[in-house]
């Protein structure tokens, strides 16, 4: 299953929490949570597409501070917008392992790169390259 995004939750007396997005078949999308022993559950959060999915773990784990990784801004080329939009995470893994950072993205249609990653992000990408869960 591709991982597709990142967040984070606060569970009273256990404290930070990883949330893992990934993709189960072409219109589902299901929120796993990593437990203590590294192994992912599922959380009975799931959406059509990306967007729906983070909106609906936004809305039902506001409670627990819902957050996502900061995973930089993905510029779109040849000509670079000005500003960027937010990174998803396999954005950002598709940038930092492809030559040059440039990767094309079959979603835009587009040669696209991400630039300003936080180092919290860039350390997960790392950590979870090293153990195979990308």
């Amino acid at each position: 299953m591709k991982l597709v995004h990142v967040a984070f939750i606060d569970r009273p007396k256990i404290g930070k929490s990883t949330l893992f997005l990934r993709k189960v078949s072409e219109n589902q999308f299901n929120w796993f949570e990593e437990k203590r022993s590294g192994d992912e559950e599922e959380i009975g959060l799931h959406a059509p597409n990306v967007e729906e999915a983070i909106g609906l773990a936004r809305r039902t784990l506001k409670e627990l501070g819902f957050r996502t990784l900061i995973c930089g801004f993905r510029y779109t080329l040849p000509e670079r917008d000005e500003h960027g939009i937010n990174a998803l995470f396999w954005q950002m893994a598709a940038s930092y392992t492809a030559p040059g950072g440039v990767y094309f993205d079959e979603e835009v249609g587009h040669n696209c790169f991400v630039q300003n990653s936080s180092l919290d992000a860039l350390k997960l990408f790392k950590q979870l390259k090293s153990q195979n869960r990308i």
